[in-house]
């Protein structure tokens, strides 16, 4: 018998769903209203830099055409030839000669019964498939396995690629995103540091 998600855990898997949505590709219309609705939410929240980080995006995305924010996603980590902003993790992780990240990663997700799906071609270091990788071990209760994948490969590499994403001059939608995301992994960082 799966027991309830306490609230607090199931808003993380939820924000955590909707960073992988987010960074996977360019939100439709329907999210990005869905997202222009989420200033309510926010009007009751504490003061604090996620609630304001949400606000931002919300009141971005109220604004936003889903065409401008797709040329947006395209110009930023698609281009062509190679992207501006990679969303591959391993581009921010410092690594030792012998160190293999993406085959770390791949052990990780093996040993927890989880692997790529056959139709996605994207390695699994892409920061969509580790915030869907978070959210799936907030949904089994894990907390030595969150704490142990967040450490190895979002603490790290996730602040610097919203950093890069945040600084670059045509960012608009994805600046917010970034800021919630980064906002998000410091407190998470945060919290299990406290552990």
């Amino acid at each position: 018998m799966t027991l309830p998600l306490a609230p607090e855990d199931e808003a993380r898997a939820n924000l955590y769903g909707l960073l992988a949505q987010l960074f996977y590709a360019p939100p439709e219309g329907e999210l990005l209203r869905l997202l222009a609705r989420g200033d309510a939410v926010v009007a009751k929240a504490a003061a604090s830099a996620l609630a304001e980080a949400w606000q931002a995006l919300t009141q971005s995305a109220s604004g936003a055409r889903p065409d401008a924010v797709r040329e947006e996603y395209e110009l930023l980590f698609v281009g062509t030839g190679r992207a501006e902003i990679t969303l591959y993790t391993g581009a921010y992780t410092l690594q030792g000669v012998l160190d293999n990240p993406l085959v770390q990663l791949r052990d990780f997700l093996a040993a927890h019964g989880l692997a790529r799906r056959h139709a996605v071609h994207e390695p699994e270091d892409h920061i969509a498939a580790l915030c869907e990788v978070m959210r799936h071990l907030i949904v089994r209760s894990d907390a030595a396995a969150q704490r142990e994948f967040f450490q190895g490969y979002l603490a790290q590499a996730g602040p610097v690629l919203c950093d890069a994403i945040s600084n670059h001059p045509k960012a608009g939608f994805y600046r917010h995103a970034a800021r919630l995301a980064r906002t998000f992994f410091e407190l998470e960082h945060a919290a299990i540091e406290m552990e």
